[in-house]
């Protein structure tokens, strides 16, 4: 296979140029966290976690059918690898009539410019990339599951 063959391929399974020329695609997206069986209207539910991403600092957003997406919140450093940006995905599975099981995950890159002049150059790869940063991939998925089965469920989960 030639090397424009490989590079179209790489491209089309979501790897950024960023990621090709520097070693590979590293992981960047937690694995699905679920809620259970949530037994609520689904405008309750969708409620629920519109507030709930919006006291988390994510600008309020509003579900495309049965899907939320947020914006990335980026937080920038003017050192190598310490700049960083996160977003949440959440999806509502409907599992009967006012029956949902709410599944999250969030996605994390770090910002791989090597330069320090004082304008900030962007340049994301995914945080797999930095050992530092590996094992908080799915830390706000988690918060954001924790906090909706607390509103779900209450203590007695």
């Amino acid at each position: 296979m030639s090397r424009s063959t490989l590079l179209v391929l790489a491209l089309l399974t979501g790897c950024t140029a960023s990621d090709i020329f520097n070693g590979g695609a590293w992981g960047k997206t937690s694995d699905w966290m679920y809620t259970g069986d949530v037994q609520k209207p689904r405008e309750e539910v969708a409620r629920t976690v519109r507030e709930l991403l919006l006291r988390q600092g994510y600008p309020a957003q509003d579900f495309n059918g049965d899907r939320l997406e947020t914006p990335w919140d980026t937080h920038l450093s003017p050192r190598y690898r310490e700049g960083y940006r996160t977003k949440i995905e959440v999806e509502m599975l409907p599992l009967g009539p006012d029956r949902y099981n709410v599944r999250v995950r969030s996605t994390m890159e770090i910002n791989n410019a090597q330069e320090t002049t004082l304008v900030q150059r962007e340049d994301w790869i995914g945080a797999g990339a930095s050992e530092k940063h590996k094992a908080h991939i799915g830390d706000e998925a988690l918060k954001i599951q924790s906090t909706l089965k607390l509103r779900f469920f209450g203590l007695n989960q």
